[in-house]
């Protein structure tokens, strides 16, 4: 700890500049926003503003940009709440438990529990940043292609066993998102699946399959299901709900406790590793917390856990991704590398020594998440009422808001009608998917981990020289890969399980047939 006390007073006080104080809130605010607008993930929205770098010093440039990437991870879950169309692919878990709450008339309470899982993620991963920082650096070193492959695939069988009223239905869709993930560009040289169409080559925008899979069916659904002019009382969103259940009471706050404790665990530790990105860290922590809980049939109808844990380990990423970063000089995200874009071009040159040279500079950082996760709390806390009144919108014009929505951003993507066109369609396809309890969930998860997975074992096989062996015997990626097994013959004893008490209990329930005295 002399490294904290040594440096305290010299972070202290280039914290108390008003000036940077200012750049944090503006950062903050301006990262809330652009993580709200689909599409706009933190690498392309820190990519969006980094011209701004050239303009502030290096503390202003390196908080700034800290405190949009942490709003922007915030942010996205506004929207995935609300419409259930999530910023970022990292706030698709999100969508469901929170935008189930926001149909039941609690969409006030989500957003205030997406808003302190954020919060606590973020502070609660800059902690262990700063009592393991450089001891965690090193620890990555240990994940190469092999390691990042075994990762993606245990993903994949976390995808296909815990969304859906069964595994058959969810590996199915997890089938459906590899397939779409393999159009266009190849990971091992060349195109596939193009159909001679040139907006392919590099394949479906992730975009297009976030809106389409996501946004595109409940479209839909308001459409189709709510052409009334006049809506029942009991309809989703009821704006008479009292504000008394959307409450975050002391008693919730307790039940939450180990949810935030165990996501700010995972997500930090897959912040650590690079390559894996939020997305794998919000989707390890839901599927483990759905796997702990001791009712994991309530996940996906709107439980405050099932918002808690991927909002907690998608923030708690941010922090740390700064652990390779920092002390290694690699990136753990799209996000981190534009951050050590920024520390490079002013002068600042990340690795072990930059502990011992710029102790000061470093605990500057470090501090600054604190307050940047304070801005975020007082902002979002502020932001919450005038949030939730989107939930209030009648759906018989929120059907059509949501629809020009999704047609703008998708055209919006790359300028091509093309893009609307499949937006639409997919979103049409996604639409009958849930009308014959096909999970759309896992068709976008499996789209974001396909290219992980390719990239990787093609990085592995080309570092082996093919040599199959040194990809898949190697000590941890064989460790996942029987993890990822167990867990996909787990979920299929359990679906047998509940095959047979369900038919035991139809048999029960038929009982002898009654005789006539």
């Amino acid at each position: 700890m002399d490294f904290f006390f040594n440096n305290i007073g010299g972070a202290l006080g280039a914290l108390s500049s008003v000036n940077l104080l200012l750049i944090m809130g503006a950062g903050v605010s301006i990262g809330i926003v652009l993580g709200a607008l689909p599409g706009f993930g933190s690498s392309q929205s820190l990519a969006l503003l980094f011209p701004l770098s050239f303009v502030m010093t290096v503390d202003q440039s390196i908080l700034f940009f800290l405190a949009v990437y942490s709003a922007v991870e915030y942010g996205s879950s506004i929207p995935a709440i609300l419409i259930r169309t999530p910023g970022s692919g990292a706030s698709a878990v999100t969508v469901l438990d929170g935008y189930a709450m926001a149909r039941n008339g609690l969409a006030k309470k989500a957003l205030r529990i997406s808003l302190y899982s954020a919060v606590i993620g973020g502070t609660t991963s800059t902690l262990i940043f700063i009592i393991a920082g450089t001891s965690l650096g090193h620890a990555a070193l240990l994940f190469g292609p092999s390691e990042l492959f075994a990762i993606g695939v245990f993903g994949l069988a976390i995808v296909g066993s815990f969304f859906g009223k069964d595994p058959l239905r969810g590996f199915l869709a997890t089938g459906i998102g590899l397939a779409m993930a393999t159009i266009g560009s190849s990971g091992f040289g060349g195109v596939r699946f193009t159909f001679d169409q040139s907006f392919l080559i590099d394949g479906i925008p992730l975009v297009v399959v976030i809106i389409a899979f996501l946004a595109g069916p409940e479209a839909f659904r308001l459409l189709v299901d709510n052409r009334r002019t006049v809506e029942p009382p009991d309809k989703a969103f009821d704006a008479t709900i009292s504000d008394q259940n959307n409450k975050i009471l002391g008693s919730l706050v307790r039940k939450l406790i180990p949810t935030w404790l165990r996501g700010s665990i995972f997500g930090t530790a897959v912040g650590i590793i690079p390559g894996a990105g939020a997305s794998v860290g919000a989707l390890l922590a839901y599927s483990e917390e759905k796997r702990w809980s001791k009712h994991p049939e309530k996940f996906g109808t709107g439980i405050p856990e099932g918002v808690a844990a991927p909002e907690v380990a998608n923030n708690a990423v941010v922090a740390g991704t700064l652990v390779p970063t920092l002390t290694l000089a690699i990136p753990g995200s799209g996000g981190a590398a534009i951050l050590l874009g920024v520390l490079v071009s002013k002068g600042v040159v990340p690795g072990p020594n930059l502990f011992r040279d710029e102790g000061t500079f470093v605990m500057t950082v470090f501090m600054g998440l604190f307050v940047i996760n304070a801005f975020i709390l007082i902002i979002g806390l502020f932001g919450t009422r005038l949030f939730s009144i989107v939930a209030r919108v009648p759906l018989r014009v929120l059907g059509p808001f949501v629809m020009l929505l999704i047609i703008a951003g998708s055209y919006a993507i790359g300028n091509y009608t093309a893009h609307i066109v499949m937006v639409l369609v997919l979103g049409a396809v996604g639409y009958c998917f849930e009308k014959i309890d096909i999970p759309v969930v896992p068709i976008v998860l499996a789209f974001i981990m396909g290219p992980i997975i390719e990239k990787n074992i093609s990085r592995a096989l080309t570092i082996s020289g093919g040599n199959l062996e040194e990809v898949f015997l190697r000590p941890i990626p064989i460790i996942i890969l029987l993890l990822s097994l167990a867990t996909f013959i787990y979920s299929l004893l359990t679906m047998l399980r509940a095959r047979k008490f369900t038919e035991a209990e139809a048999d029960e329930g038929e009982g002898p047939p009654a005789t006539q005295g």
